[in-house]
């Protein structure tokens, strides 16, 4: 190799994207977990749309915390953009949080009802956003170049896996602890990457 070849590799070499050190995978879980149970309280809130904006300031601040763990720059802008794809374009069920919010200015029976879909809902929604978020950055993606059609039947899958997930968090904090233990744990395993 010449000096001047040698000189063109240094330069390339310095000018490429930075490898990113990888992430440990129970790391960027227990964040996406810290989020979802934090979501499924604000889905309790009693006051329409509050509760949407609640859960929507919940995701957006986990998406921006998982770049930062994994490395990714995110703008505000950017990280609301993907959010909004994700959720409108992915999640039909997600337009159903709006009805639960409003049903839950019903007295009683409204409120204890719609409090607990909604909260199930916003849990799943954000497991959902978490772990598409966290394989994209796994992969090497940025929040640029996230394509929310790409990931739409991950996204929904995930959507399943975290509804049982949130109706395994809510069920457990009621349960007596013999039938906390007696209450089977949704399967770990997550659906293949899309």
């Amino acid at each position: 190799m010449s000096k001047a070849e040698a000189v063109a590799a240094e330069k390339a070499a310095e000018t490429a994207a930075p490898t990113r050190a990888p992430v440990p995978k129970a790391e960027a879980d227990v964040l996406i977990d810290k989020h979802m149970l934090g979501a499924m309280g604000v889905g309790l809130v009693p006051i329409p749309v509050i509760d949407l904006i609640g859960v929507g300031a919940i995701q957006f601040t986990m998406i921006r915390k998982l770049a930062v763990l994994y490395g990714v720059e995110a703008s505000d802008a950017r990280v609301r953009t993907v959010l909004m794809s994700l959720l409108g374009g992915s999640v039909p069920a997600f337009g159903a949080l709006p009805l639960f919010s409003l049903v839950q200015m019903i007295p009683v029976i409204g409120w204890t009802v719609g409090a607990g879909a909604a909260s199930i809902l916003s849990g799943a929604s954000t497991y959902a956003v978490g772990h598409t978020m966290r394989r994209h950055f796994e992969s090497g993606g940025t929040v640029d170049d996230f394509k929310a059609e790409a990931a739409k039947e991950t996204f929904k899958d995930l959507m399943e896996k975290g509804k049982s997930a949130a109706k395994y968090v809510s069920r457990r904090g009621k349960a007596d602890p013999a039938e906390a233990a007696a209450t089977p744990k949704p399967a770990t395993t997550e659906p293949a990457a899309s």
